[in-house]
C-alpha cells in the first residue's frame, strides 16, 4: 500500500529568514572562467552605536566650598572635644584617672595641705657634678649630687657649693645675683662684697678660686668654656687683686 504523506503531521515547520536578516550575497567571477560565477558571502560588520554625551558636572563656587570645608573641620574639632570630655568624665566617675595628690582649685588645695603632712614631693632627678674648690696647695675636687633643673639653677647650686668648700674665706654677705649665658660664655653677676672678699684673700687665693669655678663650669656644663665675673651688673675695673675685665678660661 502506498504511503500517504498527508496521514500525519511530522511537526516540522520551515521558516524563512526575513529579508533584513539575510546575509548579503555578492557574485564574483573567476578571472580564468568568466562564465562561471561563484557565490561569496560577506559578513555583516557590527554597527558602532554612539554613546549619549554625559552631562557635565559643575563645581560649586569656591566660596561655598571653603565654607563647607570649614564646617567639616569645626564639626570634627567639636566632636573630638566633646567626646574626649565625656570619656574623661566617665573615667573620673569610675576613679580610674582620679589622683588624690592633684587639686583643681584653692579650696581643694587648702584641704589637701591641712590634711597632709606638709611634705611637698617634687618630681626631679639627681645629677652628680664634679666640684672643684681651693684646697691646700692647689685644687681639690669632690662629687656633689643635686636635684637637677635648668642649667642656670644647677650652676647657682654648684657655685654655692664651691664657696662653702672654700673654708669660710668669703663673707656670708656675698650673694650671686644673676646667672645667664651667651654662647660659650657664662656670666656670674655678684654683689660688691665679692670684690672685697677677693681683696681680703689675696691674689693667689683669688686666682685659685676663679680657676676652680671655671674648671667646674667647663667640665660639667658644656658648651660653656668661658666665665665672666660681674659686680652689680658691671665689669669691675678695680677693687680686686685679679683682672676681672676679661672673661676667664682654662688654657688650651
Amino acid at each position: 500500500m502506498a504511503r500517504k504523506y498527508d496521514d500525519y503531521d511530522d511537526g516540522f515547520e520551515v521558516r524563512r529568514r526575513p529579508a533584513d536578516d539575510e546575509e548579503p550575497v555578492i557574485l564574483r567571477r573567476r578571472p580564468e572562467e568568466d562564465d562561471e560565477p561563484i557565490l561569496i558571502r560577506e559578513e555583516r560588520k557590527p554597527v558602532k552605536r554612539r554613546r549619549a554625551p554625559e552631562p557635565e558636572v559643575k563645581k560649586a563656587p569656591l566660596l561655598i566650598r571653603l565654607f563647607a570645608w570649614a564646617g567639616v573641620i569645626v564639626f570634627c574639632f567639636v566632636a573630638g572635644y566633646v567626646g574626649t570630655s565625656l570619656a574623661l568624665r566617665m573615667l573620673n566617675k569610675k576613679d580610674i584617672l582620679l589622683r588624690s595628690d592633684v587639686v583643681a582649685n584653692r579650696e581643694e588645695a587648702k584641704d589637701a595641705v591641712e590634711a597632709g603632712s606638709g611634705e611637698i614631693k617634687v618630681n626631679a632627678r639627681k645629677v652628680a657634678f664634679t666640684v672643684h674648690f681651693p684646697g691646700e696647695g692647689g685644687l681639690s675636687s669632690e662629687k656633689q649630687e643635686i636635684l637637677s633643673g635648668i642649667m642656670e639653677d644647677d650652676i647657682r647650686q654648684v657655685f654655692g657649693r664651691i664657696v662653702s668648700l672654700s673654708g669660710g674665706k668669703f663673707s656670708q654677705d656675698m650673694k650671686l645675683l644673676n646667672v645667664f649665658r651667651s654662647g660659650d660664655t657664662l656670666f656670674l653677676n655678684l654683689n660688691s662684697t665679692f670684690s672685697a672678699s677677693l681683696s681680703k684673700i689675696g691674689e693667689k687665693e683669688s686666682a685659685l678660686f676663679i680657676t676652680a669655678v671655671v674648671r667646674t663650669v667647663t667640665e660639667n656644663f658644656p658648651p660653656l668654656t668661658k666665665v665672666r665675673f660681674l659686680v652689680n651688673g658691671s665689669i669691675p675695673a678695680e677693687g680686686a687683686p685679679v683682672d676681672l675685665t676679661v672673661p676667664w678660661q682654662l688654657p688650651q
